[in-house]
């Protein structure tokens, strides 16, 4: 390794050529590595899709998702089975277990799928299973028209789509308002039973007007050729021209149906602005980067904007804004960090070893990005953030390295040899330090689930940058030294601080018991008391650029009044437009996140997108030192508008909105504001293992305490009830006819259920034919119904069967097997905590468990749970990997132990800053104090690796106040290198803020730990004596 080093510093063209590959490198890994806000939290999970429609939930349950969900009990990998059961409609949710083999689950999966099958409808198809895609929302377009059928813009949108699709790493182009063109036949069941015609033969006859398959071809000698059929007709009337062959009669379709070709009504509804529109849905694979699509997409519409001069196109929501802005703000903090670095570097020491010291802090970061390029991880805030924390870190090593170059220097060693002792002489040391450093954060990788994806980054981002300095200050470091560093006088002379420290430690040591027995009692009470003292909830608030208004109403109402009620809302919400900074407002009427998280797609539902401007801004190092260090130069943003904070913002919406709640009877009505990713709800209190009576009282009695609770946002539950069914049972003379519930429900099937019978061609490809009745939304057109006999004769179904009404619950929800019921709510954590609200519901819960009903709570108490095993496991292997470490450096167990014992002491520091700032505690401060100990124990070593071995008072002192000020150096060019995350984190970058905040605070009040406790400590064991 020495030899390999000095064979470098001897090269030195060969060290300059390898730093200009580096820097070519880290350019072109910059340029093409994919940019996001944040990384992919989700888990690997597999869908599992089914429909059968007109089927209530309860029956979709009975014949299939129970018999699925045992199938696949039974594969090992899965972790979790979700199932939501609505009318007609199916989806079961597999969350898989780390590290499983998702291509062979999802091969099991599907076999299970085909097992089943035997017990499910023999005209339902087959249930698909696919692995769920982790895509990101990139960008939204609108299309409309004022002089445009629905039809035409149907068919323009989906003609853009295609052309979109057709873009590299764009993963999903979907369309809200759009649907597929079919052939509807409304058949008039009275014209049938006049003609006297069987109607299972009449949608028979139907079924065969088409014929879409090939039928064969002809190999003849110099004539080969393909038979097929027309597929049907062109148009309508072709259509009911048609001469259907029924129990030999001829009748003409015309005079027993009704046909359309149709655009029949859409799932979804969608608005821009208040305006009807066709939505197109952009979202990105992982691999895409956010900046670089949204560019092309722009582009491509514009284009598009050409060529259909009679459609409107706007873009909205287009994620690279957001993206860029909070990338641009990071990176300028960075900067803005390394200036900071460089100054303290230049006053504490002198110019050229802080210029050495900073000119390799680019260099240590271009090696560690082109690990995270190779490595197939993305830039994020998460990245950016990680790498804003270990800035003040990364300059220990150069630091070291270069004053022990400077030292030989000022000695008289000759500068080429003093760049290669004095890196020999800190190698071991330096490598240690680092050891220690990564120790602290390797061990999150052991986290677990989505916290773990939301987090890794910071780990990884870490311990590649500072292996990254690592090999700057021993290859590339040296070669600086030698062009920069030359003997020089100019040192920042540090005599009388070293004095003052001598004093004061000696002091100490004159009351080293006095003072030790103090500490020792003081620190961990103080640390108690404080941290008992805090709040605690699991990500801090932060300002987006977005808010939401999630509402559901009566089942009963069309989709049509609730897209009425919707672009109410929305008028009203744009008549505050100012008020909140509206950039643009949109709405879908068929879809909507609910307030649980969870997606809906229903008749009586939709959902209200704000975009909001930008938060103005509000220190000077936003408004006028960023804009330059990113290099925009754009002092006066005109995006930047807003005065609030989206948080702040949520509680007026939420009361604008209200007054329709009440007027319109709502079942919910609710703001959203952005979240992290990893809790879609703060409270979720799911209760299982009881009739519905019983729990439904349960909720109710959970949701009466939640009103009354001040900080309680919105809550809301998943016990609505749905439409009304009509259950047919046939009865004793219906059986003495030869009928049975099979046959009677074939036949009622055909005009009832939009029934797919055959499918046809059009421009776009395949198109469906469709039979209904033509007065099937009427209730007595089924009272009424004449079902035909095998002798020619009619019954009405009411002589043949009864008719039963019941109505059950809109939708049905399961967790690995079993039925729950569940509670939402958010709050506001500015006024309450999720703990805080679980405190007060539990003499509730202890009642609802009392009474024999399971009670599971999730949202962020189950995040929290489960951060705290994690950190349990986390917490003892790092003190193990550090213990190690510190054993290659300290032969006795007692000298180790001593350095190690400032890690829980320096906490109180972490938790003073939460304090001192008025933050809560969250688990990123949690991390952060699990890094904190790799950084806070560099600067023990650094203390008790130079009085190691000392049992003279002169001897001790002189060598303890030589360490002030390397220790000095180091925290205070730490604690700068965080600065910028600490005081002035905007967006999204406050979701890391506490890390920073316990980084950095805390190792401020270890140095004084390793300045003070630490030698007396020493002092004490080794019977040091205090200087006269």
């Amino acid at each position: 390794m020495i030899k390999f080093l000095e064979y470098f510093i001897n090269n030195s063209r060969l060290n300059y050529a390898l730093l200009a590959f580096l820097l070519f490198l880290g350019v072109n890994a910059y340029m093409n590595i994919p940019k996001e806000m944040f990384p992919v939290v989700e888990l690997d999970k597999i869908s599992v899709r089914g429909y059968y429609g007109g089927a209530s939930a309860a029956n979709m349950d009975k014949m299939a998702v129970r018999d699925i969900e045992d199938a696949m009990s039974n594969i090992s990998g899965i972790d979790k089975i979700e199932a939501t059961i609505a009318p007609g409609a199916f989806t079961i949710i597999l969350t898989l277990t780390d590290n499983a083999n998702k291509i062979n689950l999802l091969n099991k999966v599907k076999d299970a799928i085909s097992l089943s099958k035997q017990y499910l409808p023999s005209d339902m198809l087959e249930p698909t299973a696919t692995l769920i895609d982790k895509n990101k929302p990139l960008i939204r377009v609108s299309v409309s028209s004022k002089t445009l059928s629905k039809g035409d813009l149907n068919e323009i949108a989906q003609d853009v789509k295609s052309k979109l699709s057709k873009i590299q790493n764009i993963a999903e182009v979907g369309i809200w308002g759009a649907s597929k063109e079919e052939v509807s036949i409304k058949v008039n069941s009275e014209a049938i039973l006049a003609y006297g015609l069987n109607p299972s033969s009449v949608v028979s006859a139907i079924s065969n007007l088409s014929y879409i398959f090939p039928i064969g071809n002809i190999e003849e000698k110099g004539g080969f050729a393909f038979i097929s059929t027309v597929n049907g007709k062109t148009d309508a009337h072709e259509w009911e021209e048609s001469i259907l062959n029924i129990d030999d009669k001829y009748v003409r379709l015309g005079d027993l149906a009704e046909v359309e070709i149709i655009y029949p009504q859409t799932s979804t509804l969608a608005t821009f602005n208040n305006n009807e529109t066709l939505t197109l849905v952009l979202s990105k694979g992982e691999q895409g980067d956010a900046l670089k699509l949204s560019k092309i997409v722009i582009a491509e519409v514009e284009k598009l904007q050409k060529s259909y001069k009679n459609v409107i196109f706007n873009t909205y929501k287009d994620s690279s804004i957001p993206i860029k802005k909070r990338l641009d703000t990071v990176i300028s903090n960075l900067m803005f960090g390394l200036i900071l670095v460089f100054l303290s570097m230049y006053i504490l020491i002198n110019l050229r070893i802080a210029f050495i010291v900073a000119l390799g802090i680019p260099f240590s970061f271009i090696i560690g990005l082109l690990f995270i390029y190779y490595l197939g991880y993305s830039i994020n805030i998460v990245s950016l953030l990680g790498a804003l924390i270990v800035i003040g870190i990364v300059v220990d090593d150069a630091i070291v390295v270069s004053e022990n170059i400077q030292r030989h220097i000022d000695e008289g060693m000759d500068i080429k040899e003093a760049s290669i002792v004095g890196v020999k002489e800190m190698m071991l040391p330096v490598s240690l330090a680092t050891l220690t450093t990564a120790a602290a954060f390797l061990p999150m990788f052991l986290m677990h689930g989505e916290i773990a994806l939301f987090l890794i980054l910071v780990p990884i981002v870490v311990v590649l940058i500072l292996l990254g300095s690592l090999i700057e200050s021993f290859f590339f470091l040296p070669l600086h030294a030698r062009e920069v560093l030359k003997k020089s006088n100019n040192l920042v002379d540090w005599t009388g601080a070293q004095n003052f420290y001598e004093k004061l430690l000696s002091f100490n040591i004159h009351y080293k018991k006095t003072f030790l027995l103090t500490f020792l009692v003081l620190v961990p009470l103080l640390t108690v008391l404080t941290a008992k003292s805090m709040k605690f909830q699991f990500f801090p608030n932060f300002d987006g650029n977005n808010l939401y208004v999630s509402a559901k109403i009566d089942i009963n109402i069309p989709r049509e009044d609730t897209f009425a009620l919707s672009k109410k809302i929305e008028a009203e919400i744009m008549k505050h437009g100012e008020e909140f900074s509206l950039k643009s407002i949109s709405a879908t009427t068929g879809y909507r996140r609910s307030l649980s998280g969870e997606t809906e797609f229903n008749n009586n539902v939709f959902y209200i997108t704000l975009e909001l401007y930008d938060r103005k801004d509000t220190n000077f190092i936003s408004e006028y030192i960023n804009p330059i260090l990113n290099f925009s130069f754009i002092f006066n943003d005109p995006d930047k508008r807003r005065d609030k904070k989206t948080y702040e913002l949520a509680p007026r919406l939420q009361e604008i909105i209200e007054p329709f709640r009440e007027k319109y009877n709502m079942l919910e009505l609710g703001v959203i504001e952005d979240k992290a990713g990893l809790i879609r709800s703060d409270i979720q209190i799911n209760l299982s293992g009881s009739e519905d009576v019983v729990l439904e009282a349960s909720i109710k009695e959970l949701e009466a305490a939640l009103s009354k609770i001040e900080g309680v946002s919105n809550f809301s539950d998943n016990i609505k009830y749905g439409k009304m069914e009509y259950k047919i049972k046939i009865n004793s003379y219906g059986e003495s006819l030869g009928l049975s519930e099979a046959s009677i429900s074939k036949v009622l099937s055909d005009f009832f259920l939009d029934k797919r019978q055959s499918t046809t061609f059009n421009s776009g490809g395949v198109m469906e034919i469709k039979t209904r009745d033509l007065n099937k939304n009427k209730k007595a057109t089924l009272f009424n119904f004449n079902i035909s006999l095998n002798d020619g004769r009619y019954v009405k179904l009411t002589d043949v069967a009864s008719i039963i009404k019941i109505r059950d619950y809109e939708s049905i929800n399961k967790l690995n097997g079993s039925i729950v019921k569940t509670v939402f709510a958010n709050l506001d954590k500015r006024v309450i905590t999720p703990e805080e609200v679980l405190e007060q519901l539990n003499p509730i819960l202890e009642k609802i468990a009392d009474i024999g009903i399971n009670v599971n709570l999730l949202g962020e108490k189950e995040k929290s749970k489960q951060l705290k095993s994690d950190m349990k496991s986390s917490l003892i292997l790092a003190m193990f990997l550090i213990f190690i470490s510190l054993l290659f450096i300290f032969s006795k167990v007692k000298y180790v132990l001593m350095v190690m014992s400032v890690i829980p002491f320096s906490v109180l520091g972490a938790l003073l800053g939460h304090k001192l700032l008025g933050i809560p505690l969250t688990m990123p401060s949690i991390i952060g104090i699990l890094g904190l100990a790799g950084v806070v124990i560099n600067d023990g070593i650094i203390m008790l690796d130079f009085l190691h071995g000392t049992h003279e008072s002169k001897e001790f002192f002189t060598r303890a106040k030589h360490r002030l000020r390397p220790i000095l150096i180091t925290s205070i060019t730490t604690f700068l290198g965080l600065f910028t995350l600490i005081f002035y984190a905007t967006g999204q970058a406050v979701i890391l803020q506490p890390i920073a905040i316990s980084i950095g605070f805390g190792l401020i009040w270890g140095t004084v730990l390793n300045l003070l406790y630490l030698p007396t400590l020493y002092a004490m064991v080794n019977h040091i004596k205090p200087i006269r």
